[in-house]
C-alpha cells in the first residue's frame, strides 16, 4: 500500500500521539517525536522498530516550518542529529529534511552560524567517483568537474545518526554510518556520500542567512554569530576591477615615462676624463648652460675585490661652494662551490642642482679605499664626466612603486580570499 497524498495527519500506532504528515507520497518512514517509534508509511504505519525517547538535539528549526530557496517553497519534515568522532574529539550537528511538492526532497543544516541547502544531483558522472582510499593515495588534492566548474578536495567526514524525528524518504536507523568526501568549488560544495547500501552525490550551497531567519521567524541569536565559511562569497570593493586595471596601467605608465625621461634627456658638459687616483685631489672645470634642471657627476672606477670612496665638491662661478657628495666604486668576485659570482658596481653618480649658469669647478678627492682578500685592489683610475639638463625620474619611480603596491594589494584580496576558503580543509601534505 502507498500513503494517500491527501493525508494530513496520523496517530502514532505505538503511543497514539498525533503526527503531522507533510512530506508527500515518497516518504518511506515516520519517526514519532514522542515515543521514538519508527513507522512504515507504506504499510499502514506499521511499527518497524523504536529508538525510544531521546533528547532532542539543539536546533531552532522545528518540523512544520517553511522557507523559500530560489523561489521554491520548502517545508521542514524531519530532523537528524549527526555526530563524528575523530582522535578523541566529537563534533555534533543537526540536519533537517525538506520537502517541496514541485522539487522533491532536500536538506537544511547550520554550520558556523550559516544556513546550508543540500540537494541530490543525478547528472554527475559516477565513473568519476572519489573514495577515501583514492584521497589517501593522492599526492595533491584530488579534483572533479561538475556543470563546467572545478571542485577541489576539502575534507572527509565519517558521520553517524544519533537522533531522528519526523518524515524521511528512506528508513534511517540509529548508528547508521556514512562516509562523505567533500570537494569545494567556486560557489558550492560537491559531496560524494557512501552509505552501507548506496552511493549518492549532493550539492551544497550557502543560503542567505537573514532571509532564512526572517522566513523561519528566528533571530540571529538563535543560531549564533556567522563565522567565516568556505562558501562565504567574495565581496569585491566598489569598482574593484576598474581600480585594479587602473593601478596596473598607472604603474606601467610611470615606469615607461621614467625610463624615457631619464634616458633621453641631458647633454654632456664635461666629456669622460680618465684620472689616475694617485694624482688626486684635482680640480676640473665645466660650463653649465642649464640651471633649471639637474646635473649629474658620473664616476667610473676599476676596483677589483676592493673599493674606493671619492668626494666631489662643486663650486659655482663665483667660487662659492654649491654642493658636495661622495661616490663609491666597488667590485667583488670569486668562485664558490664551482660557480663564479660577482657583486658591487664600479660606477656611481652624484646629482646636484646648479644655482646659476657659468663655469663650475669640481674638486675630486680620494677619501678612503680598501681591499677584500690578498689579491684585491682598490681603483687605480677613475673616469669623471658631467651631464646637465637631466630630468629626475625619482618621483616617477616612487609613483610606479606605489601604484604597483596598490595593484598588488587589490589583487591579493581575492588571492587571500581563495586561500582562506581552504583553511578548514583536512588535506595534509
Amino acid at each position: 500500500m502507498t500513503r494517500a497524498d491527501a493525508l494530513s495527519s496520523i496517530n502514532c500506532t505505538q503511543c497514539g500521539a498525533g503526527l503531522s504528515v507533510l512530506g508527500g507520497g515518497r516518504v518511506l518512514s515516520h519517526v514519532c517525536g514522542y515515543c521514538g517509534a519508527v513507522l512504515d508509511t507504506q504499510d499502514n504505519y506499521k511499527i518497524l522498530t523504536s529508538i525510544g525517547k531521546r533528547d532532542h538535539p539543539d536546533s531552532p528549526v522545528k518540523i512544520g516550518m517553511s522557507l523559500t530557496y530560489r523561489d521554491v517553497p520548502f517545508t521542514v519534515i524531519g530532523t537528524l542529529g549527526m555526530s563524528e568522532t575523530y582522535r578523541g574529539r566529537t563534533w555534533r550537528w543537526v540536519e533537517h529534511q525538506l520537502f517541496s511538492p514541485t522539487h522533491g526532497y532536500a536538506w537544511l543544516s547550520w554550520e558556523d552560524g550559516h544556513v546550508l541547502f543540500t540537494r541530490k544531483i543525478r547528472d554527475f558522472n559516477m565513473g568519476h567517483w572519489l573514495s577515501s582510499g583514492t584521497v589517501e593515495r593522492a599526492e595533491t588534492p584530488p579534483t572533479r568537474q561538475y556543470a563546467g566548474e572545478r571542485y577541489k578536495y576539502y575534507e572527509t567526514t565519517v558521520a553517524q545518526i544519533d537522533f531522528m524525528e519526523g518524515e524521511f524518504n528512506w528508513v534511517p536507523r540509529i548508528g547508521e554510518t556514512t562516509e562523505t568526501i567533500t570537494l569545494l568549488g567556486p560557489s558550492a560544495m560537491l559531496s560524494l556520500t557512501r552509505s552501507e547500501t548506496e552511493r549518492e552525490v549532493e550539492l551544497t550551497t550557502l543560503m542567505d542567512r537573514d532571509t532564512v531567519l526572517s522566513e523561519l521567524g528566528l533571530d540571529a541569536a538563535a543560531i549564533g554569530s556567522a563565522q567565516r565559511h568556505a562558501l562565504t562569497p567574495y565581496k569585491p570593493m566598489r569598482e574593484e576591477g576598474f581600480l585594479r586595471r587602473s593601478l596596473l596601467a598607472s604603474a606601467i605608465g610611470a615606469v615607461v615615462l621614467a625610463v624615457t625621461l631619464s634616458g633621453g634627456s641631458g647633454s654632456v658638459v664635461m666629456p669622460p676624463t680618465r684620472v689616475p687616483v694617485d694624482s688626486l685631489p684635482k680640480n676640473f672645470s665645466f660650463d653649465v648652460t642649464n640651471a633649471s634642471q639637474l646635473s649629474i657627476i658620473s664616476l667610473q672606477g676599476n676596483a677589483d675585490n676592493g673599493w674606493s670612496a671619492f668626494s666631489a665638491e662643486v663650486a659655482g662661478p663665483s667660487g662659492e661652494p654649491l654642493t658636495a657628495g661622495v661616490g663609491v666604486v666597488e667590485y667583488y668576485q670569486g668562485i664558490e662551490d664551482g660557480e663564479r659570482w660577482s657583486e658591487g658596481s664600479n660606477s656611481d653618480r652624484i646629482r646636484f642642482r646648479p644655482a646659476e649658469t657659468g663655469t663650475h669647478t669640481i674638486t675630486l678627492t680620494l677619501e678612503e679605499d680598501g681591499t677584500e682578500g690578498l689579491r684585491g685592489r682598490p681603483a687605480s683610475t677613475v673616469t669623471l664626466s658631467v651631464e646637465e639638463g637631466k630630468i629626475s625620474a625619482f618621483w616617477l619611480i616612487i609613483a610606479a612603486v606605489l601604484f604597483g603596491l596598490g595593484w598588488m594589494a587589490v589583487t591579493a584580496r581575492r588571492s587571500v580570499y581563495h586561500a582562506r576558503r581552504f583553511a578548514g580543509s583536512d588535506w595534509s601534505d
